[in-house]
């Protein structure tokens, strides 16, 4: 077999690598590369191809127009295509589809999945070729026999019609002996029509299509109807070809059924672009592994699987922790990569009795089923979890993530897919929230601390609007003169019911509700409006830090909106500053780095607070344009008896001298600890041991009266 592969892609790396593809492929393959899509055609006006591998996005034309162009000629209209993206919307596979594309490849290509699905599309091509030639070599025979006066063949006018036209037809007795072939369908058994007649189909079909040719043949005998509109596979050398087919009583001149006549017509292409658009609405385009719907409709079987067997049943619900981190620092291609392997790992896991589904972003779904125990559950979990946690080469870099694993069971947590999928959301945020790369079976607390939330996010809603929220402010002391360095708001809550909360309370609920917008305006609103009123007052300040959720950079111009409120009240320079977290650092992309440059121009301070328990990067923290380095207290609370944690924060505190930047410890509760982050070259402290949070009037009165250090001994 020589075949000749067209590609046309704009790129020259491509097309290096891709004819490289084709030479590995054997001698009898050979590529013709183009960069210029309106080359190409203009060369396949005169060149014949058959294969056309072309790139969806070049400057010219896209994919889409160059194969509708393309099959515009009569000459194109059989040629299979195969399209080249990096993109995943379906839209794009859709009009790629709608113009006549075969079959979709994702870039980057591997060269294994290149050549399978160039030589499955070949093959099913020139076969298609070889029935058609056989046909023409059976026409130019009967011309020539009569062109030239010889012996007629002795078929009549409608034989030979029939024996020319390119669908697969024949006529069976009652026993399944055939009585006549075309010419097309004896070639697709690489016969003569003459061998065949008087055989069974028993002799030359494959035993599984015996059965059912004989089944509806049966059929038709004893009822005398027709079958019409079926689909079969036909196999010829190695090559798979569906054709629609219909059969019909054969009947003699009084009215007998005395066989059955069979037609198809060849649809393999017209199967292939419906199979691609079913696949398209049902799969994830990026791993190839269900998506939502079609996860929700195997979910509802194996619902009722469990319901009639009695066999249990389980969703898992995985997240993969430090995704994101990847995705930002090595770009979406890698990140994409990164997922193609992991679903690949959660597929070779999975036995006959389970599959994964892709629900987005870095989720996945798993459904287990036939259980007969929930230990069963556990050890897949593990497994999961050990395979999950090997490492990745993503672009030659060696990654490493793991996963957090929610599971509800089916049917005892739940009997809907949707409700299913809800509990096993909870479980999984359990398992995020108890230190990640574990999993977490659903149980009912879980669920009542999902509805209260519920009731949370509603009351946190009014609270915005009926005076609820208030702030309080702790005092931050300096090291070395023991005075009053500053001072950090801190948000709390006046439930009507509950009571004073504190930001852990509600929190979490501001943040997934997307309410923390609003939030973080009321905060810097109000701590610029009681630093004016202090001011009016002739009472001076300390410089005020109030907290920044990184979610509040996603919602507007932060900046623009901080600047706004400290012109608004006519904040001096200094006197106010924000407190990011590291998980915004995760996000420190260009546009997040010039709001804080902004904010730092326009006399506002930064510093980063919980230092040391998210993902600390040092390459963000000489690119930040922070003032203050905040070190959180996990690491305080353990000072006195981890040397581990005296030597990490003695490092820190270098670090940050060595970037000018003054480095605040906080939760700081007794001398013992004081003493230790003096020594460790610690710049200020904030706890219990200098000042619990204050009330505005408790302020007024303290710095009212003009005092500049606390009334602690620590000296």
């Amino acid at each position: 077999m020589q075949a000749r592969i067209v590609i046309v892609d704009d790129r020259s790396t491509n097309l290096r690598v891709y004819a490289q593809y084709v030479a590995m492929m054997g001698p009898e393959y050979s590529a013709t590369c183009f960069h210029s899509a309106v080359e190409a055609l203009k060369w396949l006006e005169t060149e014949h191809a058959d294969l056309l591998i072309v790139d969806y996005r070049m400057p010219e034309m896209d994919g889409a127009t160059f194969i509708s162009k393309f099959r515009a000629r009569t000459v194109g209209a059989h040629i299979p295509a195969i399209i080249i993206t990096a993109r995943q919307d379906r839209e794009c596979r859709i009009s790629a589809l709608d113009a006549g594309a075969t079959d979709f490849l994702q870039s980057p290509v591997s060269h294994i999945e290149f050549r399978d699905r160039a030589i499955l599309l070949l093959g099913q091509y020139q076969k298609q070729q070889e029935l058609k030639k056989s046909l023409a070599t059976n026409n130019r025979a009967s011309s020539d026999e009569d062109e030239e006066g010889n012996e007629p063949s002795g078929k009549s006018m409608l034989e030979q019609i029939i024996d020319t036209t390119p669908i697969l037809i024949n006529a069976t007795d009652r026993n399944g002996k055939f009585l006549f072939l075309n010419s097309y369908q004896a070639a697709l058994f690489g016969r003569d029509p003459e061998e065949l007649v008087g055989q069974s189909i028993a002799e030359i079909l494959p035993p599984d299509l015996v059965e059912r040719e004989r089944r509806r043949n049966n059929v038709i005998l004893e009822t005398g109807i027709s079958i019409p509109n079926y689909e079969e596979k036909f196999i010829s050398e190695d090559v798979e070809l569906t054709f629609h087919c219909n059969k019909s009583p054969l009947l003699n001149k009084d009215n007998q059924t005395i066989g059955i006549l069979t037609t198809g017509l060849d649809i393999t292409a017209r199967k292939f672009a419906e199979e691609h658009r079913t696949h398209l609405a049902l799969h994830d385009m990026l791993t190839g592994l269900p998506n939502r719907t079609l996860l929700s409709d195997r979910m509802r079987i194996t619902i009722d699987n469990c319901n009639t067997t009695g066999k249990g049943a389980a969703l898992l619900l995985l997240d993969l922790d430090r995704f994101k981190v990847i995705n930002d620092t090595r770009g979406h291609q890698a990140g994409d990569m990164l997922l193609r392997q992991v679903a690949e790992r959660l597929s070779n896991a999975l036995d006959n009795n389970g599959f994964a589904a892709r629900i987005g972003g870095d989720e996945f779904a798993i459904v287990l089923q036939n259980l007969d125990s929930q230990e069963e559950v556990v050890a897949i979990c593990s497994k999961l979890l050990t395979q999950i946690g090997e490492p990745y080469s993503v672009g030659g870099v060696e990654q490493l993530i793991g996963a957090s694993i929610g599971i509800a069971l089916i049917p005892e947590d739940g009997n809907s897919s949707d409700e299913l999928l809800r509990l096993a959301d909870l479980a999984m945020y359990e398992a995020k929230s108890s230190g990640r790369n574990r999993f977490c079976f659903f149980s009912p607390r879980m669920n009542q601390i999902a509805q209260l939330n519920a009731g949370v996010e509603s009351d946190l809603r009014d609270a915005l609007h009926s005076d609820q929220l208030f702030l309080e402010y702790q005092p931050i002391v300096d090291i070395a003169s023991g005075e009053y360095a500053g001072l950090e708001a801190l948000l709390r809550w006046q439930h009507p019911v509950r009571g004073r909360l504190v930001p852990q309370d509600f929190i979490r609920v501001a943040n997934d509700s997307g309410l923390i917008g609003n939030i973080g305006q009321w905060v810097v609103n109000r701590a610029c409006a009681q630093i004016a009123e202090f001011a009016a007052q002739g009472i001076t300040l300390p410089p005020v830090a109030v907290n920044v959720s990184p979610k509040q950079f996603q919602f507007g111009n932060m900046s623009a909106e901080i600047l706004e409120k400290v012109a608004k009240y006519n904040i001096a320079p200094g006197k106010l500053s924000i407190e990011i977290t590291e998980e915004l650092l995760l996000d420190h992309n260009q546009e997040v780095h010039d709001q804080l440059e902004t904010l730092q121009s326009g006399g506002i301070g930064i510093s980063i607070d919980d230092f040391g328990t998210g993902y600390s990067s040092l390459q963000y923290l000489r690119d930040l344009p922070a003032t203050r380095l905040k070190i959180d207290q996990t690491f305080i609370a353990r000072i006195e008896n981890s040397s581990a944690d005296r030597a990490i924060i003695s490092t820190i505190a270098h670090l940050a001298h060595a970037l000018d930047m003054r480095v605040v410890a906080e939760g700081v509760e007794n001398e013992a600890q004081f003493a230790l982050l003096r020594a460790s070259g610690c710049d200020e402290v904030q706890g219990y041991l200098l000042g619990r949070p204050l009330a505005v009037t408790e302020l007024r009165e303290l710095f009212g009266a003009g005092k500049s250090r606390p009334e602690t001994g620590v000296q």
